[in-house]
């Protein structure tokens, strides 16, 4: 049976790297100082600055990866965390393998197995996982692919220097900066969440009516904790009291249309009727910042000249960054709907059928009260780095700032001098290394080899850095060939296959596999005939002469004035709307 892991292992040995590194770099005085500071056994840290091993190094060979494998497998994981794709355990473990099974490619063949490796358990990614503190096992919250990729540190950096340009213009006080933005509710559906049941019964559904119509809510909150009352629109031709509950507060709005969606003119109204006369008393004459996303009820005409006119400052956020600019989305939509399917809950332990859209709007309204209050809105504006005003709060998290260069040890003058060697700690520790301290301990170890009988320490150091940095080459090629191997994969599937025709077959509602294939094969010869064609062309006489009827230039009969778009920041200006 394997041994179990002590928990805090990983915590111990943080500890005596630290001391170790602290005692090179002459942060503590001694042993015994690193000893009393990080509170670690004494005895133990002598031995290791004395070159004994680590446990799970010094049984190295009887582990699936070396430490230096495993090392690279770490960054390799830390890599697709920070790009959005964390990899799932199976692929984790399969990843172990590959880089395994790589060691002995050139030892092994088709025909003779000469080394043999055990599959890896089920159970080495917890393991794994155990001995690197870091990482934890999630459930991620999905994100379309274009805020990932489309979110750029220069993009985000643009946002930021165009909303203090701003604030500092127009003298945008915090109490005058609001957020709005739309989020949408589906009638009869909640979202999943921990519930208790038994086991024995092996049943692992909840329950619920199903999704029945849509509700947009508007909503806009400010900088200072408060907030505008909500607009509802509900999805109807037209619009009934019976939907209104008897806890709805006087001040909030409501609508309707077919869809449920907001609209233009659903936009245009809630600032001249909602925004506009709610803020303007506490604007008291001075300038007003809306920060919205740029959807087209935004930026409409209408919009942009009653901002104008009523000294109120859009500021559009860049392209799919809402989930990091906007503080809406950061700390007030996401608590509302799980508050809100908390709300709900009770009303489908009865068993009802359909959710009426008064009882919806009545389990609304109390989670709007419990989520819009001030300690989550100003948290908002904190997360989304505008008050205080840090933008590394957000730019941080797209790609994390580099750390600080370490200021060199000064030097100190009383102390012995050590005599000058290659085979310094930025050799062996830093990664990646230096090509070229790398070359000058490369070429003093040869010479070393050469002409000394017996290897100073230093140099045996560098000889097991070597065998450490090979190992972690060997891995971080295996995983760079497993993806490559992969999307190679996927690229030449895609271009094996066929993009089939969108038509509607004459008398076909359902197809058969086998009448697909024929309509597959009479496109492919359609094809074949058309190659044909283009490979044997026919000679075609253009006819000479000007057509009859006059000489006016077909291009300029049939041109239209194509519409331009002003280039620049984030922040719409009134001159260049003006303009």
């Amino acid at each position: 049976m394997t041994r179990r892991k002590n928990p805090d292992a990983a915590v111990k040995e943080a500890k005596i790297q630290a001391a170790i590194k602290g005692i090179e770099s002459g942060l503590y005085q001694s042993a015994y100082h690193a000893h009393k500071e990080l509170n670690i056994t004494c005895s133990v840290l002598y031995a290791r600055l004395n070159g004994t091993m680590a446990r799970n190094k010094a049984h190295e060979d009887q582990q699936n990866l070396t430490h230096a494998e495993e090392k690279e497998l770490l960054a390799w994981i830390t890599q697709l965390t920070r790009r959005n794709y964390a990899p799932r355990h199976r692929m984790v473990l399969e990843m172990a393998e590959h880089i395994r099974k790589r060691r002995v490619r050139g030892v092994n063949d088709s025909d003779i197995e000469l080394v043999h490796y055990d599959a890896i358990g089920d159970q080495w990614v917890s393991r794994f996982m155990s001995r690197y503190p870091q990482l934890q096992t999630i459930i991620p919250r999905l994100i379309e692919t274009a805020r990932v990729k489309d979110t750029s540190v220069e993009a985000l950096t643009r946002w930021f220097d165009s909303f203090a340009e701003a604030n500092r213009e127009y003298n945008i006080l915090q109490e005058n900066t609001y957020n709005m933005d739309e989020s949408g509710f589906s009638i009869g559906t909640i979202e999943a969440s921990k519930v208790i049941i038994n086991r024995e019964i092996r049943e692992y559904y909840q329950s619920q009516p199903g999704r029945q119509e849509w509700v947009t809510s508007v909503e806009c909150i400010c900088a200072d904790g408060s907030f505008v009352p909500p607009l509802l629109i509900f999805c109807a031709e037209n619009f009934s009291t019976n939907w209104i509950s008897n806890n709805v507060h006087p001040d909030w709005r409501f609508s309707s249309n077919s869809k449920g969606w907001t609209s233009n003119e659903h936009g245009i109204k809630w600032l001249r009727e909602c925004f506009e006369p709610t803020t303007r008393e506490k604007a008291n004459g001075q300038w007003r910042m809306l920060i919205s996303d740029g959807h087209d009820s935004h930026i409409t005409g209408d919009w942009l000249g009653h901002c104008l006119d009523n000294k109120i400052l859009p500021a559009i956020l860049p392209p799919h960054s809402s989930h990091l600019t906007q503080p809406l989305d950061i700390g007030v939509f996401g608590p509302l709907k799980k508050v809100m399917s908390a709300k709900i809950a009770p009303l489908l332990m009865t068993e009802v059928r359909r959710i009426h859209k008064v009882e919806w709007l009545s389990a609304f309204i109390k989670a709007h009260d419990d989520v819009f209050n001030r300690m989550n809105i100003t948290n908002s504006f904190v997360g989304a780095g505008l008050f205080p005003f840090q933008p590394s709060k957000v730019l941080g998290r797209v790609a994390p700032l580099s750390p600080p260069s370490p200021s060199p040890s000064p030097n100190l003058p009383s102390r012995p001098t050590t005599p000058v060697t290659p085979f310094t700690n930025a050799v062996l520790t830093s990664s990646p290394a230096d090509i070229n301290d790398v070359r000058k301990a490369n070429a003093a170890l040869v010479e070393l080899l050469a002409t000394e009988t017996s290897l100073p320490s230093p140099a045996r150091n560098y000889i097991h850095c070597l065998i450490r940095r090979n190992d972690r080459q060997h891995a971080r090629i295996s995983i760079l060939n497993e993806r490559i191997d992969a999307a190679t994969m996927v690229l030449s599937e895609r271009k094996e296959r066929q993009s089939g025709k969108r038509k509607s077959i004459q008398g076909k509602n359902i197809m058969t596999g086998e009448e697909v294939r024929l309509v597959k094969q009479a496109e492919l010869a359609t094809q074949q005939r058309k190659k044909q064609r283009s490979e044997n062309p026919t000679k075609r006489v253009a006819s000479a002469g000007t057509p009859s009827g006059g000489g006016n230039d077909v291009g300029m009969s049939n041109s239209s004035v194509v519409p331009e778009f002003v280039a620049g920041g984030v922040i719409i200006s009134f001159e260049d709307s003006v303009n």
